[in-house]
């Protein structure tokens, strides 16, 4: 050892001589035996420092609300459509705008006590601190009762992957209720929740929000912290508020939303909460709305969807917008972009145990420890998509030294300039949500290619706003007459202005109508408490 330390026993291992010779050649080192022992004792003296950082304590929030049961798995009669991977019950503030409404969260976002699974069968974790959005829900006196399903890591758009089983679409259980929110989805369209908590990494909230008739917001990046989520990459990951109404989403947004020092996110300046739910009634009378050609192709887009999406914007122009058309040249290749940049953010996001480098906030190092856990030992259980991710990146690292990735990322700049530009012109834009109504579900069992090659077409409009950052919202545009199954209109604004989205939505809800949601089944709760 290079000095005493006040601990007896648990230092950071020293690597030797023969490891550091590994380690370089895996660097692309060539170190000869004198470097290697040169290092070794350079790296017994800088270790020091992360012995150090073992003996410090690092401040955690206290946990506000601790009236708390984890519940369990429930049964098939208390869950018809599979929505939920726990029930579980924890009572936020007796007062506050949200009190009395029932939360459904999404099972890769933490809720101390309760387990976090991301719908995979590799190693569960139960976390001991509240993500920001949980803890902002209790604290404007939401209930929490349910982790809800989603497709494994958050890796597909159908629910299929998910190790639970899919969530059922709760307009026709044979349908996709969407991914990787789709539990979400179901649950607040089904009526077992008020309200839910979704993530969008490509559209993974608002493709929910669509097949099941539903109302979501992707915010602008940055302005709901992502603290406490199980990340892909902290430049496209975005927590979704969900509801059956305009207003209790916009609601649910001027609650989660604002700055907090817990977020790995990185903005410039302290984003203040919305007020979003306060213009609801301002109308769109006056107001530019740009319809993108692109979105709107009849090439790409079901003619049920093109139909809904038509009276949507029909409503707007009545209540006294004008619509012209806009062309975003890359709007379609967004996707390729957004691959691109997944097979290299995921791939180092797994490099850094699932934390994401770069991390500017508040991290849970118990959660990062069980992610390497799990990369380290249950891989193989890993998604298919994920795997993908992991060997594409890999790939493309060593073979392309990562010069895909530079390129893509301008591209993404450009695709957002592209944006910035539009709304020049215009106040807003408009498109379909999803191309197409749910899918119907897989009734056997799939191999990892036939699962890859589902629902790739699905977040065509909706991932361009991920890579961009701007808003967008998705509400329900009307019912496709050949299936049944709802559609849903885009509503993207300018960067932070989330709540110009929330007064068109108003004015499509109250031409479209509210989707009615069914009666929740009763919460069986037992008696809980913190042990003394």
């Amino acid at each position: 050892m290079a000095m005493p330390r006040g601990r007896i026993r648990g230092f950071v291992r020293r690597p030797t001589p023969e490891q550091l010779t590994q380690l370089g050649a895996a660097e692309h080192l060539s170190l000869t035996p004198r470097e290697a022992e040169q290092y070794a004792a350079i790296l017994d003296r800088t270790l020091v420092g992360v012995d150090r950082v073992d003996e410090l304590c690092a401040p955690t929030p206290p946990l506000v609300h601790t009236d708390r049961d984890p519940g369990g798995p429930p049964c098939d009669a208390d869950d018809p459509f599979h929505a939920f991977i726990r029930r579980c019950q924890v009572k936020g503030a007796p007062e506050g705008p949200l009190a009395g409404f029932t939360v459904g969260v999404k099972d890769n976002l933490a809720v101390a006590g309760i387990p976090i699974t991301n719908a995979s069968r590799t190693l569960s974790y139960t976390p001991t601190t509240d993500a920001v959005v949980v803890a902002r829900l209790l604290a404007a006196g939401a209930d929490i009762v349910g982790k809800t399903n989603l497709d494994d890591f958050s890796t597909s758009g159908t629910g299929e992957s998910s190790w639970y089983g899919p969530a059922r679409n709760a307009v026709d259980p044979t349908r996709s209720a969407g991914g990787s929110s789709g539990g979400s989805g179901s649950a607040v369209r089904s009526g077992a929740v008020d309200l839910a908590l979704g993530v969008d990494e490509g559209g993974s909230a608002r493709i929910p929000a669509s097949f099941n008739g539903v109302v979501s917001i992707k915010p602008t990046q940055g302005l709901v912290p992502s603290h406490g989520l199980t990340y892909m990459d902290h430049t496209i990951d975005s927590v979704c508020p969900m509801a059956r109404t305009v207003e209790l989403t916009a609601r649910m947004l001027d609650v989660i939303s604002g700055h907090s020092d817990r977020d790995p996110q990185w903005v410039r300046g302290k984003p203040a909460p919305t007020t979003a739910a306060a213009s609801l009634g301002d109308g769109v009378a006056g107001l530019r709305i740009g319809v993108v050609t692109e979105a709107a192709d009849p090439a790409l887009c079901e003619p049920g969807v093109l139909a809904g999406f038509d009276t949507a914007c029909s409503a707007l122009r009545a209540d006294g917008a004008s619509l012209a058309p806009v062309s975003i040249p890359l709007w379609s290749d967004a996707w390729a972009i957004e691959t691109t940049l997944l097979l290299h953010m995921a791939w180092l996001t797994a490099q850094s145990d699932g934390s994401g480098y770069s991390h500017l906030g508040e991290m849970d190092v118990e959660r990062t420890h069980a992610f390497g856990l799990v990369r380290r030992l249950e891989a193989d259980s890993f998604p298919p998509f994920f795997k993908v991710w992991l060997l594409g990146g890999r790939y493309l690292h060593d073979s392309y030294f990562s010069t895909y990735f530079a390129k893509a990322a301008n591209l993404r700049r450009a695709l957002t300039a592209q944006l910035d530009a539009a709304f020049e012109e215009f106040d807003l834009l408009v498109t379909p949500t999803t191309p197409q109504v749910a899918p119907v579900l897989l009734d056997r069992p799939a191999e990892d290619p036939e699962l890859l090659s589902r629902g790739t077409t699905m977040v065509a409009n909706c991932c361009v706003l991920n890579l961009s950052g701007h808003p967008a919202l998705a509400v329900p545009s009307g019912v496709d007459g050949a299936t049944g199954m709802p559609t849903s209109i885009q509503i993207v604004a300018p960067h932070w202005a989330d709540a110009l989205t929330f007064r068109a939505g108003a004015v499509i809800e109250a031409m479209a109508g509210v989707t009615p949601g069914g009666t929740p089944p009763q919460l069986k709760t037992r008696e809980w408490q913190v042990s003394p």
